[in-house]
């Protein structure tokens, strides 16, 4: 059985990231795709109440570590040789940041009357 590698590489220090754990379904309201939107603003308050905001709706949340953390890592789509033999070939992998926490939402939306008059 032929093992695959994998080669895994930060630039810099890498970017602490938040997982977005949610108990409902997301829908766009335009039918579109959810990669790539903006889900809305993320707030992190005192003693990990956590808030996402998008127009009138509003979910609260809050903060919990993870038992350990996640790394996001992407493909490059290149590869280079393992210890010089160029007849084995492992994938190199760009790691865009850690994951230490997550927010998790488990409530349905509350509507904000207040964000009506809003612009």
């Amino acid at each position: 059985m032929a093992v695959k590698a994998a080669v895994l590489y930060f630039e810099g220090k890498p970017e602490e990231l938040v997982l977005i754990e949610i108990q409902s379904t997301i829908l766009m309201e335009d039918g579109s795709k959810l990669p790539g939107q903006e889900l809305g603003t993320l707030e992190i308050g005192k003693e990990g109440v956590v808030t996402l905001s998008n127009g009138p709706r509003c979910l609260y949340g809050k903060m919990q570590d993870l038992k350990s953390p996640l790394v996001l890592m992407q493909r490059t789509g290149q590869e280079q040789a393992v210890d010089g033999d160029p007849t084995r070939r492992t994938a190199v992998l760009a790691a865009r940041g850690v994951v230490r926490r997550k927010a998790i939402f488990n409530q349905r939306p509350q509507l904000s009357v207040e964000s009506f008059g809003k612009s």
